[in-house]
């Protein structure tokens, strides 16, 4: 079996963000790989989203189907479980 090709799906901000995302969209099946110019870990540098080019457009898909916020991006980096609005 042959490696896959790999296509850019995103830059995100910081290396927590994007290996959230990276969880996230391993979970529903894709093949990901993240790669950043951070040369300590914590540090402040563009992350970048790969994903396999045979599944390019589900990952995009799936990113078009929740659009995240800075915050929602924050929690998930830090694994903090979201405040659950039924929970006073």
């Amino acid at each position: 079996m042959s490696e896959p090709e790999w296509r850019l799906l995103t830059t995100l901000p910081d290396l927590p963000s994007a290996q959230s995302l990276a969880e996230i969209l391993s979970g529903e099946g894709v093949a990901v790989r993240v790669s950043s110019d951070a040369s300590v870990l914590g540090q402040a540098a563009p992350s970048r989203l790969y994903v396999a080019a045979a599944q390019f457009h589900r990952a995009k898909y799936s990113m078009a189907q929740r659009q995240f916020t800075d915050e929602e991006l924050a929690v998930l980096s830090a694994a903090i479980p979201a405040a659950d609005p039924h929970d006073p």
